[in-house]
């Protein structure tokens, strides 16, 4: 099987949850010239790796079968026979995977800039298990070629079905922790590719019928501008903070993401602006929020409190040589929960919805955290990512770098969802049939819920 490496740039990186911790990409830039290729600098790289994750990670218990030692002696003659840097931060991206983590991983060099690459104007979902197209791009080849949403996607290129190509091809680089993460962040780069290539696929229609298309990875629309995913659109185009009335007595609001003060700013003057008094209930839409600063997402969460709220808490490891001589296990040093305060501005203690999803990562699961916990929202829709905490960076041969989680977040009480995602109170999935019928059950059952709140928070 031919494998097509699959490359992040920026975008990626930036809906990944890391934006407050993204480094300066400019000191990186200057060491692309300093690769040799000596196997030194080879096993250097690896064992930087090795090392970091082995003193900082906190999930080795979730990977019982992944010795870690004896995968890096594994890994050692492999990084060794790498012909060229390509070939070298595949390694070194495989080998990261292994720790099954959303926040731990390898970005190559050219981690924010692939020249060449493109991808067609196509956004996938797993959909009861199949793999749905849900948006399309308003270009002359999605008519022609008679792509559409509803579409199933069955295979790519040789024969190979989407679950496997998805498998060897994206998930072996980047593994998200959790199955859902997966289907979703996984599939963004699915389609990536030298650009104006050509992608075979087999697809199915909904009435049964099978058939046979060839897409071309150019992601330009007729208006010049490109067709992006709903998160990199959410996260870096459209607006960061959405809102609506869907009824006259519903406030709708859709948060893209955590990653900056301008978010809580952007919100607080729509939410400053609403006259309470004639709202039944506010939906907040996070389904697509790829995370930043859980501080700034407790800034929002104060809105909507008049008492205190419980939040994350987290653990860490901490590693004493000493008691290593004495045979005595790695320690911790645990936190207590974080504790939010209400708002000094406008305050909201009415029904709350959000809706939430596979797309909702890091400093968004943050933000579901004290709102789940007190029982202040209800939350609809599909289980989360499943992936947060504060990575370290380290710096990789040519100026690749090395994320790695350095705590282990929990609820309040020590319940478990990092590795697992959180579960919403409602659970809703959209079928294949609602997105031929551009319906959203997720949004209709939280209108639902608002309508019944008596009901439903009972």
């Amino acid at each position: 099987m031919k494998r097509i490496v699959m490359i992040f740039p920026l975008s990626f990186l930036l809906i990944s949850g890391l934006f407050a911790q993204r480094p300066d990409i400019s000191k990186y830039s200057q060491m692309k010239d300093q690769w040799t290729g000596t196997d030194e600098q080879k096993i250097w790289g690896l064992m930087t790796i090795w090392s970091e994750a082995k003193y900082n990670f906190p999930y080795f218990d979730r990977i019982p079968d992944v010795d870690w030692d004896s995968k890096a002696r594994e890994y050692i003659p492999r990084v060794i026979n790498t012909g060229n840097i390509e070939d070298y931060y595949d390694v070194l991206m495989e080998f990261a995977a292994l720790l099954k983590d959303g926040h731990t991983a390898v970005s190559p060099p050219w981690m924010y800039v692939r020249p060449g690459y493109d991808h067609p104007p196509v956004e996938l979902k797993v959909i009861e298990d199949k793999f749905v197209v849900v948006r399309v791009g308003n270009t002359d080849e999605m008519k022609t070629q008679r792509i559409y949403p509803g579409l199933e996607i069955l295979e790519m290129g040789d024969s190979i079905t989407m679950r496997e190509y998805l498998r060897e091809n994206v998930l072996r680089f980047y593994s998200h922790g959790t199955t859902q993460a997966d289907e979703s962040i996984g599939l963004i780069r699915i389609f990536s590719g030298p650009q104006n290539s050509k992608i075979a696929l087999k697809v199915k229609d909904p009435d049964g019928t099978v058939r046979n298309v060839t897409l071309t990875r150019n992601s330009l629309e007729k208006d010049g501008s490109s067709f992006q995913w709903q998160w990199v659109r959410w996260f870096m185009f459209d607006p960061v903070v959405e809102t609506r009335m869907i009824r006259p007595d519903i406030w709708y609001v859709r948060i893209s993401n955590f990653g900056s003060q301008n978010v809580v700013d952007k919100f607080n003057k729509v939410f400053d602006s609403l006259d309470l008094k004639t709202i039944d209930g506010i939906i907040l839409d996070i389904r697509y929020n790829s995370g930043g600063s859980s501080s700034f997402a407790y800034n929002i969460v104060s809105s909507f409190t008049d008492g205190p709220l419980l939040a994350s808490k987290w653990k860490s490891l901490s590693y004493i040589p000493a008691y290593r001589s004495w045979g005595q296990p790695t320690g911790w040093i645990e936190s207590n929960p974080s504790l939010i305060e209400p708002g000094t501005g406008t305050r909201y203690a009415g029904p709350l919805v959000v809706l939430t999803g596979p797309g909702t990562f890091s400093a968004a699961e943050d933000f579901l955290v004290p709102l789940k916990y007190s029982k202040r929202a209800l939350l609809v829709g599909e289980k989360t990512a499943g992936s947060t905490g504060n990575p370290i960076n380290v710096t990789l041969p040519a100026g690749g770098i090395f994320r790695v989680v350095s705590k282990r977040d929990v609820f309040p009480d020590g319940k478990e969802f990092v590795g697992i995602g959180i579960i919403p109170d409602l659970e809703v999935k959209v079928t294949q049939q609602d997105i031929i019928d551009k319906s959203d059950p997720v949004l209709i059952k939280g209108i639902d819920v608002i309508k019944n709140w008596g009901k439903y928070k009972n």
